[in-house]
């Protein structure tokens, strides 16, 4: 089976470096050796207290994808670029619908993965005990929520949420963090001691700089155009707004630091947390020494996440004081047009922040998800505002 082939099975665009992997992974793949073995699926299942019939379950499940040629060689594929070689694997990778094999439901599928994932994590690896808690958790709990939901066993949640259950995700201080990779249209350059993060495409921009979804709403468009020698972009300053005009820069002085692919780690924030930048800062050098050790192979180049909370609108309604303040103006930010208003479910219900949010909603304000990164060298910093 070719690459186009093997894509044909899969219900969602596969991630870009996958093509260039598969001639490596069909010289060394080998049809007799199970995704995920009856051993080591019986230990992912007795190392998550899943009861016997979830167990034997699991085991059944990955039997048959061993014996269905077109479900392994998937499946071997989808482990051996996210399990072997990118380990850990790939945010995005994961969906709620792989592909299809005779006898499983798509949640089946998936679980199968997950615990190839967590059996490598538990078995080559050996996180700490208390580190690794909240995986083996997570992974029992999302069994049993599938088996209650669905009336069998398999693993509901996604992207985040498999990544703790294939024990890839670990807390440290407040924040939860797991190797990713940087995502959207946001070039990022240095010039070795300055970043600069631009707008990578064509973007509506609106009044106050942020960026919106459609020409109506705007008051100016982005564009960006590089080539051997320079990069013209618009310019994010690191409290997120975007320039209205274009600038130049010389690749002599300035040169790619953050792109699409480039290795991050992500972090996840809990709810009720201690949000400050001390907290921040120390959470953030835990991370960095374990993944060091943990994942050599991946070499970091910033802390990266997506949320709520780091929506540039959000000076609009809290005040000057705000420890989520102080955090993002130790952050750069990166505006999206992904939009969420009051109702937000993040925000706790009854709130005097979401009924500021109302409030300012009315005025016709919007609130705009964020993207945000920390360069690995800047985390000794980490507290002083970004100018």
């Amino acid at each position: 089976m070719d690459y186009i082939k093997l894509c044909e099975k899969y219900n969602f665009e596969m991630p870009a470096y996958a093509k260039e992997y598969f001639e490596d992974f069909s010289a060394e793949y080998k049809r007799d050796v199970p995704v995920l073995s009856a051993e080591n699926a019986a230990y992912v299942a007795d190392a998550t207290s899943l009861p016997e019939d979830g167990k034997q379950a699991l085991i059944s499940c990955a039997e048959i994808i061993n014996a269905d040629d077109d479900a392994h060689l998937c499946a071997s594929f989808l482990a051996y670029i996210t399990v072997y070689k990118r380990v850990p694997w790939v945010n995005y990778i994961y969906w709620d619908d792989l592909f299809t094999v005779e006898g499983l439901k798509p949640e089946q599928v998936g679980w199968v993965l997950v615990a190839t994932q967590l059996a490598n994590t538990l078995i080559n690896k050996k996180p700490p005990k208390d580190l690794n808690e909240e995986n083996i958790n997570a992974f029992r709990g999302y069994s049993h929520a599938c088996f209650n939901q669905k009336g069998y066993w398999g693993i509901l949640e996604w992207h985040w949420n498999m990544l703790c259950a294939g024990g890839c995700m670990f807390m440290f201080g407040v924040l939860k963090f797991v190797p990713g990779e940087f995502t959207g249209d946001y070039p990022v350059i240095t010039d070795g001691s300055r970043y600069v993060s631009l707008i990578g495409g064509e973007y509506f921009i609106g009044k106050d700089g942020e960026l919106v979804d459609c020409e109506e709403k705007s008051v100016g468009k982005t564009s960006f155009y590089e080539d051997d020698e320079k990069y013209i972009g618009h310019v994010v300053s690191p409290d997120g707004k975007v320039a209205y005009e274009s600038t130049e820069f010389s690749k002599s002085v300035w040169k790619d630091y953050l792109r699409g692919g480039t290795h991050t780690i992500e972090i996840h924030i809990p709810a009720k947390i201690q949000y400050t930048p001390d907290a921040i800062k120390d959470a953030y050098k835990q991370a960095v020494e374990f993944f060091g050790d943990f994942y050599p192979q991946h070499k970091p180049k910033a802390i990266a996440g997506y949320s709520w909370i780091f929506s540039p609108q959000l000076e609009k309604v809290l005040p000057e004081t705000s420890n989520i303040l102080a955090v993002n103006r130790s952050m750069h930010i990166l505006p999206s047009t992904g939009s969420f208003g009051a109702d937000c479910r993040f925000v706790r219900e009854g709130s005097s922040l979401q009924k500021r949010m109302a409030e300012e909603c009315e005025k016709g304000t919007e609130f705009h998800y964020a993207v945000m990164y920390t360069a690995i060298d800047e985390i000794d910093t980490f507290g002083k505002e970004i100018v």
